[in-house]
């Protein structure tokens, strides 16, 4: 990595960490790009060559989080929900600082709008078997996957996400295997 590509990420991450800081001290809607700007001890100018505006800046780091996620995500034999739950929160619990901000922040819809957008493609990652990816029954089941999962998370992160993610994971796992597993 060049000197101006590590100056440039360094920038970004002082306007992160600056936008987050003033979440933690009032209303999101309060904060200005000139608060952000002194806080980062940037110029305007800076924070425009990156940013059109502050709401952009959230959902860069969204993107990289779930490019993250993306990542780390293995693709699985078949759909397991407790493998896929305990992952899928033990991957956001890393984070439990940051969405609890943006949960405290109003910023909810913001949240799950952004997760949801990436998440659909994850699941298609995650599913072995080329013949599955793009059909518009995987576009379904993807959709259908994402939204229930994002739902549980919005519900753990409104709790507060006190309880860890393995218990969380455990707990959601067996709820929803009782209701979609045939019983005997």
């Amino acid at each position: 990595m060049n000197g101006h590509q590590k100056q440039k990420e360094q920038s970004v991450r002082m306007i992160e960490e600056a936008l987050f800081e003033l979440m933690e001290e009032k209303e999101y809607a309060q904060i200005t790009v000139s608060e952000i700007v002194k806080r980062a001890d940037i110029s305007r100018r800076t924070f425009y060559r990156f940013y059109k505006e502050k709401d952009e800046v959230l959902r860069r780091y969204f993107g990289k989080l779930c490019q993250e996620y993306k990542r780390t995500a293995s693709v699985l034999a078949c759909y397991e929900i407790p493998q896929i739950a305990r992952d899928y929160f033990g991957f956001w619990y890393q984070y439990r600082e940051f969405l609890l901000l943006m949960h405290k922040s109003g910023m909810d819809e913001m949240l799950y709008c952004e997760i949801s957008r990436a998440a659909a493609e994850i699941v298609k990652g995650r599913v072995n078997g080329k013949e599955y990816k793009d059909t518009v029954e995987m576009e379904y089941f993807a959709c259908y996957s994402a939204g229930g999962f994002g739902a549980l998370l919005r519900r753990w992160i409104e709790e507060g996400m006190s309880e860890p993610p393995e218990e969380y994971a455990k707990k959601v796992s067996e709820g929803i295997l009782q209701f979609i597993q045939p019983s005997p």
